[in-house]
């Protein structure tokens, strides 16, 4: 009887552990909608399904509100994005080209979109399913856009269940090709000076606008 009654508690405990997936959206929703600066460092990995190459990258992004983000790629090659939420610059350093858009422009990706405030994970997806990680420590959870007009066919998010913070982001586009993104070392709610947003071009780049 002793051994019944343990294990009838060890599963209902094991059950109420578990948030259902809309409790963890909440989180997630709760906790980028109140964040104000965050750094952290990115890898990258784009999955083509055309050749079935891997493309590897990675480095680190600062962002504050509202809309300053600098997002630097160190390595295979050097790449910057600078936003001084005026603008936003384009900067392959390989290349030696600027493009210049508008942060309205620059942020209509849904991927990115609601860790710095301009979309709605309840409101811009729709839930398909959320699993907690086989070792407990992790969430997942599977989205698609409402509206089938951008870049993004489907998404799935890595979270911390206690606290909302995204660990890692797979997305896939309409093609089937796959991207990755992990992020490590993260720091919020840190203070990060203007200057770390400002981009001025180089004098032999060539500058594209967005009129252009």
């Amino acid at each position: 009887m002793v051994c019944v009654l343990v294990l009838c508690w060890w599963a209902v405990s094991s059950l109420a552990e578990e948030p259902s997936p809309e409790t963890v959206l909440t989180r997630v929703e709760a906790f980028y909608q109140e964040l104000k600066s965050f750094y952290a460092e990115f890898n990258q990995e784009v999955y083509w399904r055309r050749g079935y190459e891997v493309q590897a990258s990675g480095g680190r992004i600062w962002f504050k509100r509202p809309n300053r983000l600098r997002w630097e790629y160190r390595y295979p090659e050097r790449m910057l994005i600078v936003s001084d939420g005026q603008k936003v610059y384009f900067y392959s350093e390989e290349d030696r080209q600027v493009i210049i858009l508008s942060p309205e422009k620059a942020f209509s990706r849904l991927v990115l979109g609601f860790m710095t405030g301009r979309h709605r994970l309840d409101r811009d997806f729709v839930l398909l399913s959320g699993k907690l990680e086989t070792n407990g420590e992790g969430y997942f959870l599977e989205l698609k856009p409402r509206e089938e007009k951008g870049q993004v066919s489907r998404i799935r998010l890595k979270v911390l269940p206690k606290t909302g913070e995204v660990k890692e982001i797979w997305y896939w586009d309409f093609l089937g090709n796959l991207t990755h993104l992990t992020f490590e070392k993260a720091q919020f709610n840190l203070k990060i000076e203007d200057k770390k947003f400002s981009f001025t071009p180089p004098k032999e780049a060539e500058i594209i606008k967005e009129d252009g």
